[in-house]
């Protein structure tokens, strides 16, 4: 009996492969644009509050000087 977890990530895989016409550098173009929208989604939507930590370390040496 087959795990029904590796089944669905089995079917995902093969419907992704088959989005993509199985070829290997559409899909990889595609991970990629999915990637950079990720990562410009979750700065997008990053709290004003929060300082990144080249600001934090900034402010560090600021304060010990």
């Amino acid at each position: 009996m087959t795990d029904p977890t590796l089944q669905e990530l089995w079917a995902i895989k093969d419907n992704l492969a088959k989005e993509h016409a199985y070829d290997l550098d559409s899909l990889v173009d595609y991970l990629k644009e999915k990637y950079h929208s990720d990562i410009e989604s979750v700065q997008t939507n990053a709290s004003p509050n929060v300082e990144s930590e080249s600001e934090s370390s900034k402010k560090l040496q600021i304060s010990h000087r």
